[in-house]
């Protein structure tokens, strides 16, 4: 029997087990995936959507004017993007964070912004540091490195003081990737 028989018939051939076709049930359901699954799908989902609001030029989602901000919570949110570091740790150690949620979304989101542009450093320093071991190649990276590092430390510049301006302006806003992070963490 060959195989145009068996498609016409239908019948199997002497000595074989006739297989299923088992396709689409070997994903796991939510509820038997590990928590490290979901988180996976979750910053995977999240890493798309930021890459997409970024495309489209959006630097930041969800804004809306939080009309309970005093004029010094706009004033430290502000300064907790022009001061990243210092001034956010400042503001989320003292006792008065609870009660300003302003205040304390902003240095948190400052806080986690620095530290994603620190992240984002010292990955590049340590992959030039690695490429210049190559000696012609190496010393091209460096130079190339040497030159889009003074721009891409002012991009940085010009991103805080544009979330220290929207926040001065009153509002709450959402970093892409970062604020929704932030959120899953229960953070902000």
């Amino acid at each position: 029997m060959n195989s145009e028989d068996v498609k016409a018939t239908g019948a199997q051939p002497q000595g074989t087990v006739p297989v299923e076709n088992i396709s689409n049930t070997t994903t796991a359901s939510e509820s038997t995936r590990t928590p490290f699954e979901r988180a996976a799908d979750s910053a995977r989902e999240q890493a798309v959507d930021a890459a997409e609001a970024f495309r489209r030029g959006e630097f930041m989602s969800e804004a809306t004017v939080d009309a309970e901000a005093s004029a010094d919570d706009r004033l430290i949110g502000m300064l907790a993007y022009i001061i990243p570091v210092l001034l956010p740790v400042i503001v989320l150690l003292s006792e008065s964070s609870q009660k300003r949620p302003f205040q304390r979304y902003h240095a948190v989101q400052s806080l986690g912004l620095s530290i994603v542009f620190a992240m984002l450093s010292l990955a590049v320093t340590i992959g030039t540091a690695i490429i210049q071991i190559v000696p012609v190649i190496g010393w091209l990276v460096g130079v190339l490195m040497l030159c889009l590092t003074p721009i891409a430390m002012l991009m940085v510049v010009i991103a805080m003081f544009y979330y220290g301006y929207q926040a001065y302006q009153g509002k709450r806003f959402a970093i892409p990737g970062l604020t929704s992070f932030l959120r899953d963490q229960k953070w902000v």
